[in-house]
């Protein structure tokens, strides 16, 4: 299974990175670590999310990370993160 990165995703985690990585370098890591594991996990089917319709009307799955959520959408031959998204925030899904 080939695993996708939605641009919105990829600055999502480059985001998250950055802001822990200036307060703990380590910490940034094992996160990062933490994520692409789940992610994993995630595309080889291992774990299947609730399904939840985004704001813009999108059928998604989603997985909890704390403190993120993930956003996906597993396909045939693909696996698409379309989001890492800090619960902290506005809600994203109707």
């Amino acid at each position: 299974m080939t695993v996708h990165f939605a641009p919105q995703a990829e600055a999502d985690f480059a985001a998250i990175v950055e802001y822990l990585a200036e307060r703990n370098p380590s910490a940034a890591v094992n996160f990062g670590d933490r994520i692409f594991t789940v992610i994993d996990k995630l595309a080889h089917g291992e774990f299947d999310g609730p399904e939840q319709t985004l704001v813009s009307g999108e059928v998604v799955r989603s997985w909890s990370v704390p403190p993120v959520r993930i956003y996906f959408q597993r396909q045939t031959t693909a696996f698409w993160v379309l989001r890492i998204y800090h619960q902290a925030q506005r809600p994203i899904v109707k």
